[in-house]
């Protein structure tokens, strides 16, 4: 599944009866949209942002939902949604709109000037074609493959992918299974990839 709006992930899963429309629990819709980005195609780091937000966003909402002992013992906090478990679809646009919509307007972009191509041999790719055309899952299942030959922490630049957006997104998911450990010694700088293996014999 190919597409850049979160949202018509949401509605697939309404057009595929899987959700109410009108009565859509929120715990049920996280759990069904992170299962549904595994089958998408990310081909940029747009599409990745979005994503990921929306899935942080659902998350939030549920844990919210599902995290009611510390009110019953009276302790409180800043919650975004309270408590409320079911929404309509239009409920849930507006939060996504709302919540996930970029601060400030793009400008529109500037017409260039016609490129003149000089003559020059064309590099081959050195990576397959099915691999930079696949979906999430397939990326997450061979990236934890790929990991599990590593015997030393690799930065993020070295890692042997064509698409670089889907496998950040895929090595998230990994880190959240406790399959690697993703970290950064400086934001913004590069994020080292520790293989499962190399961190259980460091800190064994």
């Amino acid at each position: 599944m190919e597409t850049k709006n979160p949202l018509d992930v949401i509605l697939k899963l309404v057009l595929k009866g899987e959700i109410d429309p009108w009565n859509i629990d929120i715990t049920v819709l996280a759990d069904k949209f992170l299962q549904e980005i595994k089958n998408m195609y990310i081909p940029d780091l747009i599409t990745a942002s979005k994503v990921l937000v929306v899935a942080a966003l659902l998350l939030k909402m549920k844990a919210e939902t599902l995290d009611q002992q510390e009110e019953n013992q009276n302790v409180s906090r800043k919650r975004l949604f309270g408590i409320k478990r079911f929404y309509t679809i239009e409920e849930i646009a507006h939060i996504l709109k709302e919540y996930v919509s970029p601060p400030i307007e793009t400008k529109p972009k500037k017409e260039r000037k016609p490129y003149e191509r000089k003559n020059s041999v064309k590099k081959q790719n050195t990576f397959d074609y099915k691999l930079a055309k696949a979906v999430l899952e397939d990326a997450i299942k061979y990236l934890e493959e790929e990991l599990k030959q590593v015997e030393e922490v690799i930065k993020f630049s070295q890692l042997n992918y064509p698409n670089k957006p889907q496998a950040f997104v895929a090595l998230l998911f990994l880190n959240h299974d406790n399959k690697i450990n993703l970290y950064q010694e400086e934001p913004y700088e590069e994020i080292y990839i520790e293989p499962v293996q190399v961190y259980n014999y460091t800190y064994d």
